[in-house]
C-alpha cells in the first residue's frame, strides 16, 4: 500500500545512503563505500528499519556515533544523519576543521534553523573546509517507523507537558511545535496531503491548526516537497488525518490487553521492536546470558501472531513445535535409511 510508512521510510533512507540520488534496480551499492555517522536519535530511526547486514549491503563499511572520538579516514565519503542541534552542528564543524573525512554529506533529521546553518558555514569557512562539504539536506525523518501502519514521534512525557498546569507556556509551545514538525515529516515521507480533522479548543486542535498552516505555507515556497505527488494517481485519494487529545480516552492507558504484543510491552519492556530477556540462572546452575530479539515485519511468527490473544499464541507455538519435531524425525529417519542402504551396498 502507498500508505505503508515503514516502506516509504526505508526508501528515503536508501536514497540518503545513495548520496541523495534516486535508487533503482541499476543502483550498485558497492561502487561507493561510505561511513555512516549518527546521533542517538537517528541511530534509533535506523535500527528499527535496517540491521547491520542491511547497512553493509548498502555500502556502509563503518557506522559510528557522532559524539565519540573518531580517527581520520581518507578516500571514503562520510554520510552524517543527525538532529540539527547546536551540539551536533558544533561537532560537525570540528570534524571538518580536523579533516577527518575528504567528503562529507550532511543530512538533518528535520529542518535546520538558519542561525545554526550560518554558524556551521562560518566554522567551515574559517578552516577553509568548503571543499569537504558535498551536500546538505533536510531529510524530514524525525520519527520512528515501527510497523507498516505504526510510527512514533518519540516525544517523552508529551501528555504531561501538554496538560500539567505547572508547565510553562514556552515548554508547551515547544512540545506542540515538535509534534507538528514530526507529523509534517510523516506526511512528507508518505508523500500525501491529508484532510485534517481535529476538535477545537484543546491541544489536538492547536496541533491540527498549526499543521494545516505549515502545509499551506510550504505549498507557497519554491521548495515544495509534495510537487512530485501533485499529479500522481494517489493524490486524488487523499487520506484523512484525525488528531485527538489523549484525554478523550484515558482508559486505554489503564488497560492491559491480553495480546502477545501488549504482554511483551508490559512484561519485558519491548522497545524499538526489540525484546531483551534478562540474564538468568537455570536449575542446573548454568548462567544464561541476556539475549536480544528483533521483532518486526521480517519475523513471520511475529507478523502472524502479534495481535492475537496470548493463549492462542501458546497453542500456535505448540503446533509449530510439533510440526518441527515431525520434520526433524522424518529427516533423521531418511538419513538412517540412506546410511543402511550404503552399508548394505
Amino acid at each position: 500500500s502507498f500508505l505503508s510508512i515503514r516502506s516509504k521510510h526505508i526508501e528515503c533512507l536508501e536514497r540518503m545512503l545513495n548520496f541523495n540520488n534516486p535508487v533503482d534496480s541499476k543502483t550498485s551499492w558497492q561502487e561507493h563505500w561510505k561511513i555512516l555517522i549518527y546521533d542517538g536519535f537517528c541511530r534509533d530511526i535506523i535500527s528499527t528499519l535496517f540491521k547491520v547486514a542491511d547497512l553493509r549491503k548498502h555500502g556502509v563499511t563503518l557506522h559510528l556515533n557522532v559524539n565519540v572520538d573518531r580517527q581520520q579516514v581518507q578516500d571514503v565519503s562520510a554520510i552524517y544523519f543527525v538532529q540539527p542541534t547546536r551540539d551536533n552542528v558544533a561537532r560537525i564543524g570540528r570534524d571538518c576543521a580536523a579533516g577527518l573525512y575528504d567528503s562529507m554529506h550532511l543530512n538533518w533529521s528535520s529542518t535546520i534553523a538558519q542561525d545554526q546553518l550560518h554558524a556551521l558555514a562560518s566554522t567551515v569557512a574559517e578552516c577553509e573546509g568548503q571543499a569537504r562539504i558535498q551536500k546538505v539536506f533536510d531529510q524530514h525523518m524525525n520519527f520512528l517507523s515501527l510497523d507498516h501502519r505504526l510510527f512514533s514521534l518519540m516525544i517523552k512525557n508529551s501528555y504531561v507537558r501538554l496538560n500539567d498546569p505547572e508547565v510553562g507556556d514556552a515548554e508547551m509551545e515547544t512540545t506542540i511545535n515538535d509534534i507538528v514538525n514530526g507529523l509534517f515529516s510523516v506526511l512528507v515521507t508518505l508523500g500525501v496531503v491529508p484532510i485534517i480533522r481535529c476538535p477545537r479548543g484543546d491541544a489536538a486542535g492547536m496541533v491540527g491548526e498549526r499543521l494545516n498552516k505549515k502545509l499551506r505555507d510550504h505549498f507557497k515556497s519554491t521548495n515544495n516537497l509534495f510537487k512530485d505527488q501533485a499529479f500522481a494517481s494517489s493524490s486524488f485519494a487523499r487520506p484523512v488525518l484525525i488528531i485527538v487529545d489523549r484525554s478523550s480516552d484515558l482508559s486505554v492507558n489503564l488497560q492491559h490487553a491480553w495480546t502477545y504484543e501488549a504482554m511483551l510491552h508490559d512484561v519485558l519492556g519491548m522497545s524499538l521492536n526489540k525484546v531483551t530477556v534478562a540474564e538468568s540462572v537455570g536449575e542446573d546452575g548454568r548462567r544464561q546470558p541476556s539475549r536480544v530479539y528483533d521483532l518486526g515485519s521480517n519475523d513471520a511468527f511475529w507478523v502472524d501472531n502479534c495481535g492475537k490473544a496470548f493463549p492462542l499464541v501458546t497453542d500456535e507455538i505448540e503446533e509449530r513445535l510439533s510440526a518441527w519435531k515431525s520434520e526433524y524425525a522424518a529427516i533423521g529417519s531418511q538419513g538412517q535409511q540412506e546410511l543402511m542402504s550404503d552399508a548394505a551396498g
